[in-house]
């Protein structure tokens, strides 16, 4: 499958490899080197992931960020819309308000 990254996704990607690179010089390129590996896994993986909410799927990051969940949706039988990519140990209820913003506007 064809995996595209909206610009919402894209910038948190952006996000959090800036948060990471202050915590610690350099680990910034890092992260979301390891979080575009993951969204890459998705071209043969996708769809396999549980279904939330009757709109999107949802993938935990295995490795060494495990705390990030990529949420996406199948638009064509080979097309797959990357929309957010979160990381877990925020406030949930900010989670799902972006989660839920991000998939029916």
């Amino acid at each position: 499958m064809r995996v595209t990254v909206d610009l919402a996704a894209e910038a948190d990607i952006a996000e959090v490899a800036d948060f990471y690179d202050e915590q610690e010089p350099g680990l910034g390129p890092e992260v979301e080197a390891f979080l575009i590996e993951c969204l890459a896994r998705l071209e043969t993986l996708a769809g396999i992931h549980p279904n939330s909410r009757g709109i999107y799927r949802q993938v935990i990051s295995r490795g060494r960020f495990p705390y990030f969940v990529v949420y996406y949706e199948i638009l064509k039988s080979s097309e797959v819309l990357v929309r957010a990519v979160q990381d877990h140990r925020r406030d949930p209820h900010d989670i799902a308000g972006k989660i839920d913003d991000r998939f029916t506007h």
